[in-house]
């Protein structure tokens, strides 16, 4: 008996995995309706077993749509312990089983999810990368380094975020076939405006705080113009940090500070944004951020490092302002002229702001991207065969 064929009006299917530390990347309701009047989709989401950022909970409202299966996968593991093998080798079997029409992989290489860079098909797999290049900035950059190459390497489709990464990508893996599709606006809710003084001025600064992050830089700046006289503003610090003792010996001024120095549960992140003048992004370097989406998405202005990451999405006057960070004088020059501004004309930048999110992040342009790359992908997997 010959087997039944395909109804010529079903949808494709898509097998999709994301782990919890890209979950807020792939998290977006608009963008999974768009996507689903064109495909099916088996969402995997790897969580670890404990201190997970996202909760089974989060999801119930995504849950609920027609075409989307949401399966959890938890691991007890931590990421450098072996028995993450096993972990990725039984995500593997299920992901062969869907037999899916795409595999569409939005996690980090590392030496032990590696086999799946090997084993999946390479013509039905779209591998994420958030990075062009590995850094120091990275976490054990030296094994990360080998895993990217090793991983990489096997990849024939690539989706990326950020044009720049994308080029610095194309350098290093030139057989792959790059697609950029820019992330989209991140919300955690909807939020009440409190009642602040009108007169002092929110400089934002949100997320885990390390090295990287450079917030020493805009604790120094504050300092300093403070001492210049400017008094009608505040610092906002917010996230964990492992040695928070070295960057609170920059504080000359606990006045001017309000930190909270911990894990930023998602409720509170609407608050944040939402009452903050500016979000400051001070980094030393910087691929892409998702931080910045949350900005936008509150329609708040970004004070950023002049990087070609944040070149890609900061347009100045428009949506914020790019500094130098290796001088602390050109941040102090432009929070300075900020404060100064402020109330002249941060309405007219809200307004502008406003436009250019609304046209440049639309859910259904977006979605379109994704659904155009699956299908190209499908297409060369056909002519492939």
């Amino acid at each position: 008996m010959l087997p039944k064929l395909k109804a010529q009006n079903a949808k494709r299917k898509i097998t999709w995995v994301t782990p919890d530390y890209f979950v807020d990347c792939d998290f977006n309701i608009d963008i999974f309706k768009h996507i689903l009047n064109t495909f099916d989709v088996h969402w995997i989401v790897l969580l670890p077993a404990k201190n997970a950022r996202f909760s089974e909970a989060d999801f119930q409202e995504l849950m609920e749509l027609d075409g989307l299966r949401i399966e959890f996968l938890y691991s007890s593991y931590r990421q450098r312990d072996p028995r993450r093998l096993g972990y990725y080798l039984n995500l593997l079997r299920k992901i062969n089983r869907d037999g899916s029409d795409i595999n569409y992989f939005n996690c980090v290489p590392d030496p032990y999810s590696m086999p799946l860079f090997w084993l999946l098909n390479k013509n039905r797999t779209i591998f994420c990368a958030h990075d062009g290049e590995v850094t120091g900035a990275f976490n054990f950059a030296a094994i990360t380094k080998i895993a990217f190459k090793y991983s990489y390497s096997f990849a024939r489709f690539v989706n990326m975020f950020s044009k720049s990464q994308a080029g610095k990508f194309k350098i290093n893996y030139p057989q792959s076939e790059i697609f950029t599709t820019y992330l989209a606006l991140k919300s955690f809710g909807a939020y009440k405006p409190i009642d602040t003084d009108q007169d002092k001025i929110t400089f934002l600064s949100f997320g885990v705080i390390n090295y990287s992050k450079n917030i020493e830089l805009l604790i120094e700046a504050a300092c300093n113009i403070y001492e210049q006289g400017y008094d009608n503003f505040k610092i906002s610090i917010n996230g964990s940090c492992a040695n928070w003792e070295y960057y609170q010996s920059f504080i000359r001024y606990p006045e001017l500070f309000e930190c909270q120095i911990r894990m930023i549960d998602n409720v509170e992140i609407p608050a944040l944004f939402g009452n903050a003048s500016y979000f400051v992004q001070p980094y030393r370097q910087v691929s892409q951020s998702g931080a910045m989406k949350v900005a936008f998405y509150y329609n708040l202005p970004v004070l950023a490092s002049d990087f070609p990451g944040f070149r890609d999405e900061v347009v100045e006057g428009v949506n914020g302002y790019l500094f130098d960070p290796s001088d602390v004088k050109n941040l102090e020059k432009l929070m300075i002229e900020r404060l100064e501004k402020h109330n002249r004309d941060y309405g007219q930048l809200k307004s502008k702001m406003q436009e250019h999110i609304t046209r440049r992040y639309a859910n259904k342009e977006l979605a379109q991207n994704y659904i155009t790359m699956f299908n190209q992908v499908i297409n060369s997997s056909h002519a492939a065969a």
